[in-house]
């Protein structure tokens, strides 16, 4: 992943609504959900919602497919792994280990 993709990432998630949504998908991968599933969980409008999921499929952080007259948007989980990879690329000093003592687990204390 270069700069240019992380930093068009980052912005789409950089939104309360577009990191719940993302984090909603992620939740119900791999199927993922229909605009009408994801309005039972969000407080938007149809509108709305389709602003935002537009964003987060032009930073290529979602899916969209589509199934008969409903469109199933879903995390491309490709994408989310680049970037995470992108952001502890030079953890440690650059060694490759996000493993080593001085890149903690997730979940532990920093």
């Amino acid at each position: 992943m270069d700069e240019s993709t992380a930093v068009q990432a980052l912005s789409a998630l950089a939104q309360p609504v577009r990191l719940g949504v993302f984090r909603l998908l992620v939740r119900h991968a791999p199927q993922g959900l229909c605009v009408s599933q994801m309005l039972e969980h969000v407080d938007l409008s149809q509108p709305t919602l389709s602003f935002h999921l537009k964003e987060l499929t032009a930073a290529g952080l979602i899916r969209r497919t589509q199934q008969g007259r409903q469109a199933f948007y879903a995390p491309a989980f490709s994408t989310m792994n680049e970037l995470l990879a992108y952001l502890t690329e030079n953890c440690c000093e650059g060694s490759g280990s996000a493993e080593s003592s001085c890149c903690p687990p997730i979940g532990a204390p920093s």
